[in-house]
């Protein structure tokens, strides 16, 4: 998988050919010297691990639960997913993990070409028509899984900006890989998207969202959120790289603001620094790069744009956040029963709180922004080591192993429920002190980790996804550039056929 050239991915050749010349450590959260963070021999050993024949096995069943929740959780007539499985709305951000799981669908088997391309339809028409349900092109959060439409009863329902661009981050790969109608329908989505609009903060970023004043008139006046996207982190390099990369100038935004987001580094105790989110929870680090991949790309140079600000290999800091991230698991392994060596992945999902109430967990892990370790009881969440396996494909794989095979009091499986009984796989949490596993499921904690465990078997999201015109557009313009190649690939090309299914689907999944 690693090292590549430009004869790897077509997506990225064809660019480079257009493009011009705490708790448990006093030093949690330390700052360190600003960079620049550069791959390193580990990273790129990490980067071409060979999956045996059992790891393909474990990881084909966790992608078919996650496929599944996709394909069954949905409305009708539209087939949006819903937010999760208990939910009664639909999100867009989910949505766009939704859209790209139809050509993994495709590719194991699970379903057939034309039952993905009849989905992928159906979505995209149901968000076409559906009614007052974006501003300047950018939908809203929460839309109504049977229609589409807005839906008024939901407030604050913000047009976001950032679950717009999981939207269309998601629906990138469906466009190449169906082609016709699907990237016809995909298209109209783009250039209706007005990035400038929301590019109007008095620092010069990216506003969250836009809302209206009175909840039942989509059309009437509204005001954007007060709050910004300035960090730099996995949601703000989505937002960014696809505004940059918008078809029309007049909509698209000056790719100067992606190298002006904050670029904070600290580390811990002796663990290499990095660049660190708000939170510091891993999908801060791994959403953008289920799509963007940075895997194959150099560190980036601010100073080309006149910022002054550290160069970063982006796939390197993620990889190294999530192994700090690991390692505080560790060693709060003493606290909290649920963490460990092989248990370990925090990220916001549904749990039980402090007071044993079912609710939506946000933690805190330093180092980070905010200076808060706030760990809610040690819960894990699978998702996010399982989505975390393209920077740490040993301790992910492991810590997957743990997941699965957890018992319960009962001698039943605490975090696993089984696809080939219907379930969707590995439980959105679990917490080994309370003796509990959600019974729910997310789709954004599920389609991350679905494309994730694509990546590192296939390539197939990344490759898709940066053959695509506006990935490649928005990669131009911010003078993005391959990593140097040494050496062979441990895998193969993903610029190669894709390989037959490995079987004939006979039904529509569970």
């Amino acid at each position: 998988m690693f090292p590549v050239h430009a004869g790897w991915l077509p997506g990225l050749a064809v660019f480079l050919a257009l493009a011009p010349p705490g708790e448990s450590s006093p030093v949690v959260g330390e700052e360190r010297t600003q960079g620049p963070i550069l791959r390193q021999p580990a990273t790129m050993a990490a980067a071409a691990y060979r999956l045996t024949p059992a790891d393909e096995k474990l990881l084909e069943e966790i992608q078919l639960g996650c496929f599944r929740y996709f394909w069954n959780e949905v409305g009708s007539p539209g087939k949006l997913v819903k937010d999760r499985k208990k939910a009664t709305v639909c999100s867009t951000a989910a949505v766009g993990f939704q859209l790209s799981s139809l050509p993994i669908g495709v590719e194991h088997g699970w379903i057939t070409r034309a039952q993905g391309l009849q989905r992928a339809r159906q979505i995209l028409e149901t968000l076409r028509a559906g009614k007052n349900n974006r501003k300047y092109g950018v939908f809203l959060h929460f839309l109504n899984f049977d229609t589409g439409d807005y839906l008024p009863e939901w407030n604050p329902n913000p047009a976001s900006t950032v679950d717009h661009a999981l939207l269309m981050a998601g629906a990138l790969p469906a466009a190449v890989y169906f082609g016709g109608e699907v990237a016809a329908l995909v298209d109209r989505l783009i250039h209706a998207t007005n990035w400038r609009a929301f590019d109007v903060s008095p620092r010069g970023f990216i506003r969250f969202g836009w809302r209206p004043e009175d909840i039942h008139d989509m059309s009437g006046p509204g005001a954007m959120s007060e709050w910004d996207w300035h960090l730099a982190s996995a949601e703000e390099q989505l937002v960014y790289f696809l505004a940059v990369g918008a078809p029309d100038p007049d909509l698209a935004v000056d790719p100067r603001n992606y190298y002006r987001l904050e670029r904070t580094i600290r580390g811990h105790a002796s663990l290499p620094p990095y660049v660190v989110s708000w939170n510091g929870l891993l999908f801060t680090y791994f959403f953008s790069q289920c799509w963007i991949d940075y895997r194959s790309l150099k560190a980036d140079d601010p100073a080309r744009f006149g910022v002054d600000a550290p160069r970063v290999d982006w796939f390197e800091n993620s990889r190294r956040a999530v192994l700090t991230q690991r390692q505080r698991c560790i060693e709060m392994a003493a606290r909290y029963a649920t963490l460990g060596p092989n248990r370990w992945g925090l990220s916001p999902c549904m749990g039980l709180n402090e007071k044993g109430k079912t609710a939506y967990l946000v933690q805190d892990i330093r180092p980070n922004l905010s200076n808060n370790d706030f760990w809610q009881g040690g819960t894990v969440a699978p998702y996010a080591a399982g989505s975390a396996i393209m920077f740490t494909p040993r301790e992910s794989l492991a810590a997957l192993r743990e997941f699965r095979s957890l018992k319960g009091p009962d001698g039943k499986p605490l975090a696993w429920r089984d696809p080939a009984a219907g379930g969707y796989g590995l439980a959105d949490s679990f917490n080994l002190d309370q003796q509990h596993a959600s019974d729910d499921t997310i789709g954004i904690d599920v389609g991350p980790m679905l494309l994730a465990i694509e990546n590192v078997r296939s390539g197939l999201l990344w490759n898709l996804f940066m053959r695509h015109d506006v990935a490649q557009r928005a990669a131009r313009r911010l003078h993005f550039r391959l990593i140097d190649a040494n050496g062979e690939s441990a895998k193969p090309s993903v610029s190669q056929p894709l390989k037959p299914s490995p079987r004939k689907p006979d039904h529509v999944p569970r």
